[in-house]
């Protein structure tokens, strides 16, 4: 596959609306794309059915409707969850299929909406492409529970592209409509300030005309509005219930947080615009991985506000975005791969040596690699939970588990940990009680840890992940603990 790329550099980055609709995906890298993106997350669709993490408490035998009745809850909009529920009325597979096609989609949009750049080469272009769609970010999409998020960021990017793309009004209303619809996923309320910049970036010349009012004046005061009208709407029609009022809620040290990458970004930004008004050279690289920064700090910026990356174990919010034992806080992650890909072709072109595109191919064989890895923890885990089921049906009638531990988190897709309602699951599953008071009060059971004598390649290999059981009896621990 040919990721080649021309070695021109342009002083700055212009915008052209002139190509017609009918050509947009001219140049589109199908078959590297398809390659890269399915060794990156194919893995999801070898055991489609599979639940994972939340899945268990809003839909392990509970009606098709009940995860939407949470989401209602937690102050998600009226909308919410619908497709899903037509989906799972299919399977639980069709979710699983559907995010693997939308996130794909999703990498075509950009592909288009960046097309707008004329200055940006196509060989550019598919670079940026490839990065978005293998960047090793999110990999909580496997979960039924986040396909909300993901069918969010395909609606997010469909209606930036329908904005930029196309000039009538009842193409800008639809982009609006489909942009409203994408705020479901709160962190998309920020992130619309990239579509604002663009559409008023391309329409410059009528905005900048202040002599009068003319309707690029009305359609950019509408795309403003757009935010500011979903909180007021969430305010009065669909305002989350008394326990979810601190989900999601911005804090102050918060919002130092977030501040901080977005500043770094805005004064090497400054240094950039100066550099072009003073008609000094500026290399396009760094053009690009300067906003690339900029949209990566942007993406982060909602969820470091409210605090959703908090340091774990001391560690600063800033290291816990990338760490690899990232449970399932790597839905965090997921507005990050457009301002990743940027950057790192950026990079690309500041480090280019002899032409080559160094940079992007060592990115592109680390994400992938990371990529299957993790998609193979996955993988594994929906071995485990079945497996683990069965070795639960063992215990019946033999031993009364007081308490239960987990020492096979290599088995689990980032190192996730097994919630009590994903326990109670396999418990239920197993036919045994799932009552675990610990040994204090059930001074008569065991403490039972999973454990497994297969290292994790011969357990890929094979797929039998040798687990077993070490059981302690609550007396012996009693008795340790004085």
């Amino acid at each position: 596959m040919s990721i080649s790329l021309s070695s021109e550099v342009s002083p700055g980055l212009a915008v052209s609306s002139a190509e017609k609709p009918v050509r947009m995906l001219d140049g589109f890298p199908w078959i590297s794309a398809i390659v890269l993106y399915t060794l990156s997350w194919g893995w999801s669709l070898l055991r489609p059915n599979t639940m994972y993490w939340d899945d268990w408490s809003f839909y392990f035998r509970q009606p098709i409707g009940n995860a939407r009745n949470v989401y209602i809850q937690m102050g998600r909009p009226l909308w919410e969850g619908l497709v899903e529920i037509a989906l799972l009325q299919v399977g639980t597979w069709a979710v699983c299929v559907a995010t693997f096609i939308l996130f794909f989609s999703t990498g075509i949009l950009l592909f288009c909406i960046l097309k707008t750049f004329v200055v940006i080469s196509i060989a550019k272009l598919r670079l940026i492409t490839f990065i978005f769609l293998t960047a090793p970010v999110n990999h909580a999409r496997v979960a039924i529970t986040i396909f909300a998020y993901s069918l969010a960021y395909f609606l997010f990017f469909a209606g930036c592209l329908i904005l930029v793309r196309y000039k009538s009004t009842k193409s800008f209303v639809l982009a609006c409509v489909i942009l409203f619809l994408s705020f479901k996923t709160h962190s998309f309320l920020s992130f619309s300030l990239l579509p604002f910049l663009h559409f008023a970036w391309l329409n410059k010349t009528e905005l900048l005309d202040f002599k009068k009012l003319n309707h690029r004046h009305l359609q950019i005061a509408g795309i403003a509005t757009l935010p500011v009208l979903y909180v007021i709407l969430r305010s009065i029609f669909w305002s989350p219930n008394e326990s979810w009022q601190d989900y999601q809620k911005p804090t102050s040290a918060g919002l130092m947080t977030g501040l901080w990458p977005i500043l770094i970004g805005l004064f090497a930004g400054l240094i950039v615009v100066t550099r072009i008004r003073r008609k000094k050279f500026v290399h396009q690289g760094l053009i690009l991985f300067v906003i690339g920064f900029l949209i990566t700090a942007l993406a982060l910026f909602p969820y470091f506000l409210a605090e959703l990356y908090v340091g774990y174990a001391g560690r600063p919010a800033y290291v816990t975005v990338f760490e690899f034992r990232a449970d399932w806080r790597s839905r965090h992650q997921l507005l990050m791969p457009l301002g990743l890909a940027l950057s790192v072709v950026g990079l690309n072109e500041l480090l280019k040596w002899k032409g080559k595109n160094i940079v992007v191919s060592a990115v592109l064989i680390i994400s992938v690699v990371l990529n299957m890895f993790w998609g193979s923890q996955y993988f594994l885990q929906s071995h485990k939970q079945e497996q683990l089921v069965e070795l639960l049906k063992s215990t019946k009638g033999n031993l009364v588990i007081a308490s239960v531990g987990d020492s096979t988190l290599r088995f689990n897709g980032r190192e996730n940990d097994f919630r009590d309602y994903e326990w109670r699951g396999f418990m239920t599953l197993a036919g045994i009680s799932t009552e675990r008071p610990g040994c204090e009060a059930l001074p008569d059971g065991s403490v039972v840890v999973l454990k497994s004598n297969k290292s994790y390649v011969k357990a890929l290999l094979s797929r039998d992940l040798g687990l077993y059981f070490d059981v302690t009896p609550c007396s012996e621990v009693l008795a340790q603990n004085g």
